[in-house]
């Protein structure tokens, strides 16, 4: 078995990957407009882009942009387009539900994946000692820690 801590941009693959398959069942039916292949084409392109660009947190940004747009784009699609009939269709609709599920969590990681990264993200949606993320050792007041080596014999 291949040995995943070798594997590069590995957060960034996984959802490429997730995405892909996803995208490719939901857009299966013929009820599904062009519309949906062109934004997810756009996602996929910059999530490639953010996995050959790591000094740079822009192709995360449109990735990010882009991923949380698509999920008010599949909103609206399946409310037009919602196939009625055939269980392929039905069923292609049913996975580009999922999709739109994925979506939330994925834009989750790719915020951290940008935040880690630097740049515009790393100020948006910071993450706050009241939410649990961030914490900080805690410091006893009471006994400080010695700053210098005049402390160390005491």
């Amino acid at each position: 078995m291949p040995d995943m801590s070798s594997l590069t941009h590995y957060p960034l693959k996984v959802i490429f990957a997730i995405h892909l398959v996803l995208v490719t069942w939901s857009v299966q039916g013929h009820w599904c407009p062009k519309s949906v292949m062109f934004y997810n084409f756009l996602f996929f392109i910059c999530l490639l882009w953010a996995i050959y660009n790591i000094e740079s947190d822009e192709p995360l940004q449109f990735a990010l942009f882009i991923n949380i747009l698509s999920i008010f784009f599949d909103i609206i699609t399946l409310a037009v387009y919602f196939p009625t009939t055939y269980p392929s269709e039905k069923f292609s609709a049913a996975i580009m539900i999922i999709n739109m599920i994925v979506r939330i969590v994925t834009s989750v990681y790719l915020l951290r994946i940008g935040q880690a990264r630097g740049g515009c993200l790393a100020t948006m949606f910071t993450t706050s000692p009241a939410m649990g993320f961030g914490r900080q050792d805690y410091e006893d007041i009471s006994h400080p820690i010695p700053q210098n080596s005049d402390f160390a014999g005491v």
